[in-house]
Order: C-alpha cells, then sequence, then structure tokens
C-alpha cells in the first residue's frame, strides 16, 4: 500500500525549504504544499450579551474590533499568502519571527510569550482509513488582551466545535475572557486526538486480525505504515505536553488564575493521551511478531502435509523400488498372484499409517 504524492510531497517540501536559505531573519516564504485556494478570514466578536461574525477579506477590516470591550475571534484558513500574515504584522504588532512561523507549517509545537501576547503552535491529528496514516495540521493561535488570532494550514472543520458554542448566549465562552477562548481552541484540538488515536487503534486491530487470517506481503506493509505512524505521534504530542506544562508553571499575565484550572484539565487529557500512544506504539510493534508468527505457521502447515504425503509414499516406494530391479533370481518375479499381493501390501501399508497418523492426531 503506497501512500499517494508521498515521495512527491517530500520533494516540494525540500525544495520549498532551499528557497529561504541565505534570506534573512522573518522573511516571509511559505513552507509547505502549494495551494492555490483563497484564503478565508472570519471575525467573531462576543461577550456575555453580544454575538456577531463575518467573513472579510482583508485584516484591516478586523480592526474596528480590536480595542473594544468585546472578545474577538479571527480565525484564518490558509497561511500561504503572505500579504494576509504581513497585515496581521502591521495592524497586531506582531514580531517578525512569529510572522516567519506562521507560514512554516513543519513547526514543532511550542510557546513564547510577549509582553502584549502569547504565540502558540500546536498540531491537529486526522487519521485518513485509506492510507492508514494520520495527518497532521499545524493551528497557531496569537492570544492578545481582549483577541485570539488562530490561524489553519488548511480549511477543515476541527475548530467548528467552538463556534457552535459560541452562538450559545447561555454558554460559559460567552462570560470569559479571550484567555478562556485559547483555552477551547487547545481543549477540542487535544479531545481531537482521541478519535485519532481510537481510529489508529481499530486498525492496529484489525491489521492483526488479517495477520493471523492472511499473512501477506500487503499486510506486512501495512504493519511497518502503523508503526512508523506510532512513532512519528510522539513529535506534536511530547511537545505540546511541555506547552501546557509552561502555562501551569510560569506566570504569564495574559492568562488568569481561573483559566489555569481548565488547562490542568487538557494536561491531564494530553497524559492519558501520551499514555494510550504508548499501548499502541507496543500492539503496533507486537504486530510484526504475530506476522512472524503466522506466516511460520501457516510455513509449518504447509511442511506438514508435505511430510505426511512424503511419509506415505516412502515405504511404498522402497516396495516398487525392490520389486522393479527384474532380477532373475527374484521368486516373485514368477508367481502368479505377486503382482496382486505387493498391491495389496501396498495399500495396507498405507491405511496403516493412515490410521496410525490419525490417531496420532497429526491432521
Amino acid at each position: 500500500m503506497k501512500i499517494p504524492g508521498a515521495k512527491l510531497l517530500k520533494t516540494r517540501l525540500f525544495k520549498r525549504y532551499s528557497q529561504k536559505v541565505g534570506l534573512p531573519p522573518g522573511s516571509l516564504v511559505y513552507i509547505g504544499e502549494e495551494r492555490t485556494e483563497p484564503v478565508q478570514i472570519t471575525v467573531t466578536d462576543y461577550n456575555a450579551t453580544h454575538f456577531h461574525e463575518e467573513e472579510v477579506q482583508t485584516i484591516k477590516e478586523c480592526l474596528p474590533f480590536k480595542d473594544t470591550a468585546t472578545v474577538t475571534w479571527v480565525h484564518i484558513k490558509g497561511v500561504h499568502e503572505s500579504q494576509i500574515i504581513e497585515e496581521i504584522g502591521e495592524h497586531f504588532k506582531i514580531n517578525s519571527l512569529v510572522l516567519e512561523d506562521l507560514m512554516s507549517p513543519t513547526q514543532i509545537p511550542k510557546i513564547e510569550i510577549y509582553e502584549d501576547y502569547i504565540f502558540i503552535i500546536l498540531k491537529s491529528l486526522d487519521y485518513d482509513e485509506t492510507s492508514l496514516s494520520v495527518f497532521r495540521e499545524q493551528i497557531s493561535l496569537i492570544i492578545g488582551k481582549n483577541f485570539v488570532i488562530s490561524l489553519q494550514e488548511n480549511s477543515g472543520s476541527i475548530l467548528a466545535p467552538v463556534h457552535n458554542r459560541l452562538q450559545n448566549a447561555n454558554g460559559r465562552i460567552r462570560k470569559r475572557q479571550s484567555d478562556y477562548l485559547a483555552y477551547a481552541l487547545i481543549d477540542v484540538i487535544v479531545d481531537h486526538y482521541f478519535i485519532a488515536l481510537e481510529q489508529l487503534s481499530d486498525a492496529i486491530q484489525a491489521v492483526e486480525e488479517e495477520s493471523i487470517a492472511n499473512p501477506t506481503s500487503e499486510v506486512l506493509e501495512k504493519i511497518n505504515i502503523l508503526r512508523r505512524e506510532c512513532l512519528l505521534l510522539r513529535r506534536p504530542l511530547l511537545p505540546l505536553r511541555d506547552v501546557i506544562d509552561e502555562v501551569l508553571d510560569g506566570e504569564i499575565p495574559l492568562l488568569s488564575q481561573d483559566t489555569h484550572l481548565y488547562f490542568r484539565d487538557v494536561y491531564d487529557h494530553l497524559i492519558q493521551i501520551i499514555h494510550t500512544l504508548e499501548t499502541l506504539r507496543s500492539a503496533a510493534s507486537g504486530l510484526f511478531d504475530t506476522y512472524t508468527s503466522a506466516v511460520s505457521h501457516r510455513m509449518n502447515e504447509v511442511m506438514k502435509v508435505l511430510t505426511i504425503v512424503a511419509t506415505f509414499f516412502i515405504p511404498l516406494t522402497f516396495i516398487a523400488g525392490i520389486y522393479g530391479m527384474n532380477f532373475k533370481s527374484m521368486p516373485e518375479l514368477e508367481a502368479q498372484w505377486g503382482y496382486p499381493a505387493v498391491l495389496l501390501v501396498m495399500v495396507a501399508i498405507g491405511i496403516g499409517m493412515f490410521i496410525y497418523f490419525k490417531f496420532k492426531k497429526w491432521f
């Protein structure tokens, strides 16, 4: 089972990396799969009694909501247009190195704390049953005093549950500040890890059953893919645990103590997810042992059948070989009933061996 376009995507990725060689820090060069679709920008402004949402074309159109007493969520789907990233830096006073990271979707999860905002990078996980692979998407958060800017590499709907909660006027999120919105976004991403790992667990179980029933070369390739995916999943999960740990241990003015309690719940979920991943890694590693055992068992069954067949014919071949020598001094050659007698003896030997093997339960 080949992953379509995996090698081509890797080649394009390294080619885009080469475009940044020699450029000064903060240069806005998009590194990722080539995209042509337009960037979508949605601005949501709310408080306990007010809710407003609209799609805009430029970051400048979000500025009327920036300095209000309400909480503003600017969600951007697509990070491949440098002009929009430049507008974020210009209108929200974001460091150029942060802007550079926004256009580099190969970053590992991290947190950077600035005077007026917090910058967090994390990965969302989505399992694909066709390729048996877990696809990772970078989601970046810029958390200010009364705003959150989220940037998503693709146009997926992983953050839709947060949007649905905002539409509920009686929800807790409408009564909280921007730090709680950031928590809600991180929490829904982390909770989605459970879904991806559950689907991965089902795939491992299915491949294990397939390994026992039909251990072919295609099954071996599936095993190698699953083992690799379990190994690669550590890359986004372990750094994210460190990010949440820093949130809990550090004194960050933009994050209230009340919100710390909710981030502790996210941390607990991450620990559970990491333990689940370790279990899946062990299960995926055990798939190869199951496969080799099934192949060995099948080979033993084949050899067993061949051995029994050969054992049946060894004494018969011995008898046929003796009377196939045709020496004149052999008295049985002149016997009138010699031929049927030898056949009868050979049949009796065959029946006797069959009864013996059956008694021994060899087949």
